[in-house]
């Protein structure tokens, strides 16, 4: 095959209409309609197959023609007086375990209704001998919170051992996304001979913005086999399109499916990971044999991964709390030492060059300490102050014009200052990464900057795989390709600091405030 690399290929991944295929996977039937209208106007061309009605026969037909007891009556709508609540729009889905029987004996029902679809989804029941597996209570250990790294850590792997008893799967991958999109494994169960993917990161083009959000809204996502052909749906109406978002059965994109037979996957399950609403990362379940677990399992898999997000939550929160403590007694330790020098009048001595000399030892290792930093710059209209290694007065002057012409927000930073202020280049060993914090009428002096540097730490990145490789194009067939490599690739990043953790930026937002406060206090009390 001859390849060459495609800018055009994440673009083009994203106008990938992936819930309006209009097919689905061949391990269940569908049957469809309009949100608030019970008329099935749609059904998957293997019904009969399922349940012995043909898609004629049902086509225009009231669902409940064919399932008169439809929704089940231990339903709380239906018990609430609400017998149609079943075909208007809700965030969950439904399951009703033996909703009816057919050609393959008993099948379980899921159903699901956005704004556009009511979508009812049916696959072969759970055998009675599995229910008490799939059926029995989350793991007692998994409501543990996790309070050091350690315990995080451990936390992570409990769970990804869990789940790979629980499915079978060869590999169990805890996958978090990064602040730059790509992703990160940062926990892993695998069978033994099986090559470890821990600790190694994944282009954010593996997984485009439109796939992340069906992620967003579905607990889980099977793919039993990747080598099995789809069944088409078909329409009551020509060109009438169903809204595949919610369903578990939506047929695989192609692109999906020949990435990961490049990682040698026949079989895949995947569950979402959100925090407040938005994807915090993915557990992903991958087997090299066919292999298609029953929706019960699945559920009772994606409801540990709902478990595991509150240790999540709560170990974030509990972090940034101990962070903030931390941080206050800093923060009002370095107030403390810009009073005491500013009411000595001993902060600054004034040299010819436009900067200044610290009299003030104690500032400086305080102001240095808040940032994790190892070089700090106080600066006004008329002053600079320096602390510790930053770069010469003329070019933190430089510096402070660019960020006052560029950066509208009071707080800004960066571990790659070079990459978007080219003249910081020649000092960007001692001074790759910036953290700069704006506080509008300083007393007497007009604006002042406090600024705050780190040194470049070149560091290595271990990719699955070269990520500039991610996007092929396949001249012979003339289609897009995802690349076909995941072999352990090293990048070496030169001329960046160690990243600017969220801690740091809560510490820099609340350095502002106080200093704010601060100053509406001094301005009173005139």
């Amino acid at each position: 095959m001859s390849e060459s690399l495609a800018p055009g290929f994440l673009a083009e991944c994203e106008r990938e209409q992936l819930h309006r295929v209009q097919s689905i996977q061949p391990w269940g039937c569908l049957l469809g309609g309009r949100s608030g209208d019970p008329v099935i106007r749609f059904a998957s061309a293997n019904l009969e197959e399922w349940t012995g009605w043909t898609p004629d026969s049902v086509l225009g037909r009231v669902l409940t023609e064919r399932l008169p007891d439809f929704p089940p009556k231990t339903e709380l709508a239906d018990i609430a007086g609400a017998p149609d609540a079943w075909m208007h729009a809700s965030a969950g889905k439904r399951l009703y375990p033996n909703l009816l029987s057919g050609p393959h004996g008993a099948l379980d029902g899921l159903l699901s209704c956005n704004e556009h679809t009511w979508l009812l989804e049916l696959e072969v029941a759970l055998p009675a001998g599995q229910h008490g597996e799939a059926y029995r209570p989350v793991p007692h250990r998994l409501y543990r919170m996790p309070y050091s790294e350690r315990d995080w850590a451990s936390h992570c792997q409990y769970l990804a051992d869990e789940l790979r008893t629980a499915t079978g799967f060869e590999r169990v991958m805890i996958y978090r996304f990064r602040d730059d999109g790509c992703g990160e494994v940062i926990s892993e169960s695998l069978e033994e001979g099986r090559p470890p993917y821990l600790g190694l990161r994944y282009p954010a083009s593996d997984i485009p913005l439109i796939a992340r959000n069906l992620y967003r809204l579905n607990s889980h996502r099977q793919i039993p086999d990747i080598q099995v052909g789809s069944v088409p749906v078909l329409s009551l109406d020509a060109g009438e399109v169903a809204d595949l978002t919610l369903s578990d059965l939506r047929a695989v994109s192609p692109v999906h499916l020949e990435y990961l037979k490049n990682m040698g996957v026949t079989a895949s399950l995947s569950f979402s990971v959100l925090i407040a609403g938005e994807l915090w990362g993915l557990i992903a379940c991958h087997h090299s044999q066919p292999r298609h677990l029953p929706l019960p399992v699945r559920l009772r898999c994606a409801e540990m991964t709902q478990v595991f997000t509150l240790a999540i939550s709560g170990y974030q929160s509990t972090q940034r709390l101990m962070d903030l403590n931390e941080s206050d007694q800093e923060i009002l330790a370095l107030l403390s030492a810009l009073h005491l020098a500013e009411d000595e009048r001993d902060l600054v001595v004034e040299l010819q060059d436009g900067r200044a000399n610290l009299a003030d030892k104690t500032l400086g290792q305080v102001l240095l300490s808040l940032a994790r930093a190892t070089g700090a710059a106080l600066v006004d209209d008329h002053t600079i102050v320096t602390f510790g290694r930053p770069p010469e007065a003329a070019d933190i002057r430089a510096l402070v014009d660019w960020l006052g012409e560029t950066v509208p927000d009071p707080i800004f930073a960066t571990d790659r200052l070079s990459s978007l202020f080219p003249e910081a280049m020649h000092y960007a060993e001692q001074a790759s990464g910036l953290l700069a914090v704006r506080v509008d009428g300083y007393r007497e002096t007009g604006d002042r900057w406090f600024l705050w540097w780190r040194p470049e730490q070149p560091h290595s990145v271990y990719w699955a795989g070269d990520p500039r490789k991610s996007a092929l194009f396949d001249e012979q067939r003339q289609v897009l390709s995802p690349r076909s490599s995941f072999a352990r690739w090293v990048e070496t990043t030169a001329r960046q600091s160690e990243p600017w953790s969220e801690a740091d930026r809560l510490r820099a937002k609340k350095f502002r405030s106080l200093i704010l406060h601060d100053i509406n206090a001094h301005l009173l009390g005139r």
